[in-house]
């Protein structure tokens, strides 16, 4: 297939100096540095806000500024007294406070304990401050801290703390697929369901089935035994022949009262036999028990341990299917590899611990400027993979572009010393004659492209 070499045209230089796409029409507006990410790909995201509280100016912004990178909404408060009137126009998700102001060196414990005291104010609190001593330490206790910093403040771990405190990542609803012919009763099963908060999908002609596990990777299965063309033990027999489902929860539901013929069942690969009628409340939490272990499960199976994103071989599963899903629909398929750059120098200079965390930042980093649907995994060491469905290269190379840009200027911090890191990143498209290797096949040489272009860019194949 003959390649495209033209790429994203960087000027790039030292490992500090941040490259910037020369004038491209197409992809300009959508990598300058200074603009936020796409709507596209923050759909649904709402930044927390954060109120930093500090009167030391250039100290303050410079601190929201890093915060800011991580896709917090940073309000900097320079006085006191003005805290108050800010939390009474809106509370904020935390309040990352200087604990010594020019009325006093515990200022900041005793304004927040009085705020709490006095209007019934409830916030989440961390303070940040030169001391590190006993007394300044349990001043913050007393006033209800939920965090501690001393300066100079290593930014990671700060926002670290606050993700904790924050939980933001979203429960999503349980995938659920019930497998029945018989309309009426399915779309009852499905409204009880959805009902309980669980994302249904309700298929009654059998011979579809593996179009739709494709498609809608269902958490948990919810099979009719006696059905007419193949019956539930036949179907299940069938999925389970499929190593991609065979520990997708199925749980048979039917009128069959017989012992005999429901161990037959589960031993035909279910996982469990309700019988009909079911009361509603029943139904609802034995469904959502299964599909709760079996994310728990999945995700332990499937999700690498330092970053919480996909894992090696579940990222490449997640290309596959997005390949066969795109071809279906037509739509653009872009899959972008990422590797941090001069990695090795930075385990040698700071240490392993140092390296993990950096690697921590670009996760997290990607998990909060792309969409809900995109895909990311590690796929090894410093190197990850990014699935962006229904996404033409220009827009994949401006938001990873934006992605680098913040990438580039988040501090890091080992011990006494502080350093920046940035990343090169290569892009490959969905054609008619690639496919999921070729793809990854191809964004890997893009990527390879970009280091020997002089690293701190991005590269189209």
């Amino acid at each position: 297939m003959a390649r495209n070499n033209k790429a994203i045209e960087m000027k790039h230089g030292s490992l500090n100096n941040t490259p910037c796409i020369e004038d491209n029409p197409a992809l300009k507006d959508a990598a300058t540095p200074e603009s936020p990410p796409q709507t596209a790909f923050t759909e649904g995201n709402t930044a927390p806000l954060i109120y930093l509280v500090h009167d030391n100016e250039s100290m303050a912004k410079d601190i929201a500024t890093q915060l800011e990178y991580f896709g917090y909404a940073v309000q900097v408060i320079d006085d006191l007294p003005k805290l108050e009137a800010a939390i009474d126009a809106c509370i904020p998700a935390v309040v990352v406070m200087d604990l010594g102001f020019p009325s006093g060196i515990l200022a900041g414990a005793a304004e927040s304990v009085r705020l709490r005291q006095e209007r019934g104010q409830s916030f989440k609190l961390i303070f940040i401050s030169t001391r590190s001593n006993f007394e300044a330490r349990l001043a913050t206790v007393r006033a209800g801290a939920d965090g501690y910093f001393a300066k100079p403040l290593d930014v990671m771990a700060l926002t670290d703390r606050i993700d904790t405190l924050v939980a933001r990542e979203e429960v999503q609803p349980y995938r659920i697929l019930i497998i029945d012919n018989d309309v009426r009763t399915s779309e009852y099963h499905a409204l009880v369901l959805r009902d309980a908060g669980m994302d249904v999908r309700v298929l009654n002609r059998q011979q579809k089935v593996l179009q739709v596990l494709g498609e809608y990777r269902p958490e948990l299965i919810l099979l009719d035994l006696y059905m007419p063309d193949c019956d539930g033990i036949e179907l299940a027999r069938l999925i389970r022949q499929d190593n991609l489902y065979l520990d997708v929860p199925i749980v048979f539901l039917s009128s069959e009262t017989d012992i005999e013929k429901q161990l037959c069942a589960i031993e035909s690969g279910g996982d469990d036999f309700l019988t009909k009628p079911i009361k509603a409340a029943h139904l609802a939490s034995a469904v959502a028990h299964r599909a709760k272990r079996y994310r728990a499960l999945r995700g332990l199976i499937m999700r690498d341990s330092l970053t919480g994103l996909l894992n090696h071989s579940a990222i490449k599963e997640a290309l596959m299917r997005e390949v066969a899903r795109a071809r279906r629909s037509g739509a653009p398929l872009a899959l972008a590899m990422i590797d941090i750059d001069f990695f090795k120098k930075v385990n040698d200079t700071y240490g392993h611990p140092v390296g993990d965390q950096v690697i921590r930042a670009l996760a997290r980093l990607l998990q909060q400027r792309l969409r809900r649907g995109d895909f990311i995994g590690r796929y090894g060491g410093e190197e990850f993979a990014v699935i962006m469905p229904a996404t033409p290269t220009a827009g994949a190379a401006g938001v990873l572009d934006q992605i680098r840009e913040a990438f580039s200027r988040i501090r890091h911090y080992a011990e006494a010393n502080e350093f920046t890191a940035t990343f090169s990143a290569g892009i490959a498209t969905l054609t008619e004659e690639c496919d999921a290797e070729s793809m990854l096949r191809q964004a890997d040489e893009a990527l390879y492209q970009a280091k020997r272009d002089g690293r701190n860019c991005i590269r189209i194949a």
